[in-house]
């Protein structure tokens, strides 16, 4: 199921992924297309219109005269399609001198037929004719005309009043680009199908050998864990012999008397004698149930190492105290404990409140 669930997942990652990069690259390829065409078709109009125009220049200057250049040009593109790309010739008056309609030839072009918009501004397209300037744009007309707008350049012929002029319908040029959005579409949705796939693939094939490899490793691990398991077992009984045999070397250790000298004399005191120990500038001192004091060479971090600590306690810097001298216990200051003890030392035995809970403890057990 988490096997499933990881696959869809994965699959939805990528997808979002491809379709992403696929969609914003699809959209820069076709914006990048669409204006290289624009670009062409402007380009090409005024090529096309200053080639025929100098050829014009060049029928003059070898002496044709005007009405036979302009029956010739007429002759190479009438009944052209007028549908796409065309040529035209006016006057600098705005009337048509050649058309690929001949019905239109002899017609003015008059003063709000149309807007002629280029780089230099916006000009009425009969004034933009009358200038004998070679200029290019997006020729509009009104919605009263009914017509598409076109891309025109116009292009005047040297020693006439003639202007040759490239057209391109615009809606050819759309129809165009809607052919090319389709076959970017189609080729956008095939590569991502494409790329979608052979990442999916190519994870899956990853992926099984990682299991595999993952799989393999496991194996061995648990293995591995099943050896150690074996080995702690043995191990926590040997720790659990050594414990043993510990506990009872402590017991053996824990001291039992305490050999001191009164004045000459060498004696031993039995450790249930001591109340308590408690030192004295340099010197330690033992104290008994007798109120008998002793001295002794051993220090009281010594002491503490060899009595049992389930009968002594080091309660401060200054006393180890045995359980069975303790009297009474009193709440002292802040959270502190005073101890009173028989027989009663010249200091007062106070616990800080830092050791308090550790005292209880060892009282509790």
């Amino acid at each position: 199921m988490l096997k499933g669930r990881l696959h869809i997942l994965l699959f939805i990652a990528v997808s979002i992924a491809v379709m992403l990069i696929s969609y914003f690259s699809f959209r820069y390829l076709y914006n990048s297309a669409a204006e290289k065409l624009w670009a062409s078709k402007m380009e090409s109009g005024a090529r096309e219109s200053r080639e025929i125009g100098r050829l014009l220049e060049q029928q003059l200057q070898s002496g044709l005269p005007q009405e036979k250049v302009i029956h010739n040009l007429q002759q190479s593109i009438e009944n052209t399609d007028t549908q796409g790309e065309f040529i035209c010739m006016y006057d600098k008056n705005g009337i048509e001198l050649c058309h690929p309609n001949p019905a239109l030839i002899g017609q003015k072009i008059a003063a709000g037929n149309s807007i002629l918009q280029s780089g230099k501004g916006s000009i009425p397209f009969n004034e933009a004719i009358a200038q004998q300037k070679s200029l290019g744009g997006m020729r509009n007309f009104p919605e009263s005309k009914n017509r598409s707008s076109e891309i025109v350049n116009i292009y005047p012929v040297k020693g006439s009043d003639w202007v040759v002029a490239a057209h391109a319908n615009i809606e050819v040029l759309q129809t165009e680009l809607s052919d090319l959005y389709t076959r970017f579409v189609v080729c956008f949705l095939a590569t991502a199908f494409i790329i979608i796939a052979s990442c999916l693939l190519l994870i899956r094939q990853i992926y099984g050998r990682y299991e595999k490899a993952v799989s393999l490793e496991i194996n061995t691990l648990n293995e591995k864990v099943n050896t150690l398991g074996s080995l702690n077992e043995q191990l926590a009984k040997l720790q659990q012999e050594n414990a043993t045999v510990s506990l009872n070397a402590d017991k053996e250790l824990i001291r039992k008397r305490i050999i001191t000298y009164l004045k000459d004399e060498l004696i031993y005191l039995e450790v249930t004698e001591i109340a308590f120990f408690f030192l004295d500038g340099a010197s330690v001192n033992i104290v008994t149930h007798h109120n008998k004091k002793y001295t002794t060479t051993l220090s009281l971090d010594e002491l503490m190492k060899q009595l049992d600590d389930e009968c002594f306690y080091r309660a401060n810097r200054q006393f180890i105290i045995s359980l069975n001298s303790i009297k009474t216990i009193y709440v002292y200051g802040k959270n502190q404990l005073k101890i009173v003890v028989s027989p009663e030392p010249d200091e007062a035995i106070l616990i800080s409140k830092n050791r308090v809970s550790e005292f209880k403890k060892w009282l509790d057990r």
